[in-house]
């Protein structure tokens, strides 16, 4: 995910930001690895993080349903597909346009937009205050609680800013909501739980709540599976399954698991030229695994495996379990 985090490179970071789970030792030290060797300083494309706790005060109810009257709202900054690499304006067909706006403490926070994609919620926000000129050397967060059909999603997420200036912060964010029926149309809640400054020594108190309705059922219409079925076990006895690739319009999610594990194993992608795919997020150092990466739409491709081991920050390409795919034929070679 290089590109997403070239613009970080003011940033200051405190690991003990970072919200305790019910992560393993290991798992922890090698997230906290990982997020050493990629961030450095700021700018603002998104950063990974743990979607945090909340609770509820403000809510604004808004009904509305994908490619409502709204869409042509002008969103203050770059759109959603800016943070999925896709061109602009093409992902209209499968958003939720709200452009809703709550106020609390003096704040005001407008949602944007989301799409209800494959296995996560895509999220557009902006944040609207003043911010000192010191401010600005800082990254900004709010801990973001989602709730669909009345029941909290904790399952993680990642993003963070895409552009701050003195009088606003624009948000994006994804969260990971699991397996669930994308035919049917969904009640969501999304609650935004204050403003904090990426050194923990400024926070803007405040709740924002919206409600609303998106369905994913024209995502899924144009989306496609793609079994891979494919499994491999390295020398120190750990197992990787790789079971599928699900492309949709707006991502294409390598789905994987692994057991007996002891070292991060994670996929990159290439297209036909050699050209690298662009990760947007993972989930990865457990059994049930993905990478996601940029929509892809036909044509052949590498699925190339990584190892990082867990005593340095090395990554090793696995030559000999390179997947060849043909997304055209839908053919494993």
């Amino acid at each position: 995910m290089k590109e997403l985090f070239e613009k970080l490179n003011d940033e200051k970071i405190n690991f003990e930001e970072f919200e305790e789970s019910t992560l393993t030792d290991i798992e922890k030290k090698s997230i906290k690895k990982r997020i050493k060797k990629k961030l450095h300083k700021r700018r603002s494309m998104p950063v990974k993080t743990l979607s945090a706790v909340a609770s509820l005060t403000l809510m604004a109810i808004i009904a509305v349903n994908s490619n409502f009257a709204l869409a042509n709202i002008p969103i203050v900054g770059e759109k959603l597909e800016a943070f999925v690499y896709s061109q602009a304006d093409t992902l209209t067909d499968f958003k939720t346009i709200i452009g809703d706006s709550v106020k609390d403490n003096g704040v005001k926070v407008t949602l944007n937009e989301v799409i209800l994609d494959e296995g996560q919620l895509l999220i557009s926000s902006t944040f609207y205050t003043k911010l000192e000129n010191n401010d600005l050397a800082y990254n900004w967060f709010s801990d973001i609680d989602i709730y669909i059909d009345g029941k909290k999603v904790e399952l993680g997420g990642g993003g963070g800013p895409q552009e701050i200036t003195e009088s606003y912060i624009h948000y994006f964010w994804t969260a990971d909501i699991g397996h669930m029926d994308m035919h049917k149309e969904k009640t969501m809640r999304i609650v935004f739980n204050d403003l904090k400054r990426s050194d923990s020594e400024k926070v803007m108190k405040g709740k924002w709540s919206f409600k609303f309705k998106a369905s994913g059922e024209n995502l899924i219409a144009n989306s496609k599976k793609i079994p891979i079925n494919h499994s491999f076990t390295l020398e120190n006895g750990q197992n990787i399954e790789v079971e599928e690739l699900i492309l949709t319009p707006v991502s294409s999610k390598l789905v994987y698991k692994m057991s007996n594990i002891v070292d991060d194993v994670y996929f990159k992608i290439e297209n036909e030229h050699g050209e690298a795919i662009q990760e947007t997020i993972g989930h990865h150092f457990r059994f049930e695994n993905y990478n996601r990466f940029e929509a892809l739409e036909g044509g052949k491709i590498k699925i190339i495996p990584f190892i990082s081991k867990f005593d340095n920050s090395q990554e090793y390409m696995l030559t000999n379990e390179i997947i060849e795919l043909d997304l055209d034929e839908k053919k494993l070679k």
